[in-house]
């Protein structure tokens, strides 16, 4: 890891508000290295163990570490998000630029100077609801239901008492649950 890269790792750790992010940790009894997978020099301490703020920091140092060596564009691990953009990307986007501006003769993109960029977003909860799951959820529950009833009609139509009480008990169960 370049020297930048570890200033901007330090700038990141000391610019956010360590107080209330640890008050904001117990307060929902996060430990650290909650996240779902295996990041190597991270080791899991669940909030019972006594976490303190240098706990945390450290979970976000390997984080950020982790996210520069490994050159990923995003991490979301526990509760943090952190994205990553590497001046070395931006380096490649931008010589692409230069040559279809060349192409142009527009000599303005050579001021451009892009560096990299490390953002991290502490974020104690997060919920995602899809709207068309929700949906899908009540059809199928509706076309059960009707499906049942249609079941009974054929089962009753056809004589068969038994299977028709069968289906009128499934109907009643379904009806009960909601």
């Amino acid at each position: 890891m370049g020297k930048g890269n570890n200033k901007l790792i330090d700038k990141v750790i000391t610019s956010l508000d360590w107080d209330s992010i640890y008050e904001v940790n117990k307060c929902f009894k996060h430990g650290v290295g909650d996240g779902i997978s295996a990041i190597p020099g991270l080791k899991r301490k669940s909030f019972s163990d006594g976490i303190t703020k240098l706990d945390i920091k450290n979970e976000l140092k390997s984080l950020l570490k982790y996210v520069i060596d490994n050159d990923l564009n995003e991490l979301i691990y526990g509760y943090w998000m952190i994205f990553w953009t590497n001046a070395q990307w931006s380096e490649e986007y931008l010589n692409q630029l230069k040559e279809q501006m060349d192409e142009e003769e527009d000599d303005d993109i050579d001021n451009i100077i892009l560096d990299s960029t490390l953002e991290v977003i502490y974020s104690p909860q997060r919920i995602c609801a899809i709207e068309n799951s929700l949906l899908k959820d009540s059809k199928s529950e509706e076309s059960d239901e009707i499906k049942l009833e249609m079941m009974l009609r054929k089962a009753l139509e056809k004589e068969q008492y038994e299977l028709a009480s069968k289906i009128r008990d499934v109907i009643k169960l379904q009806n009960n649950n909601e």
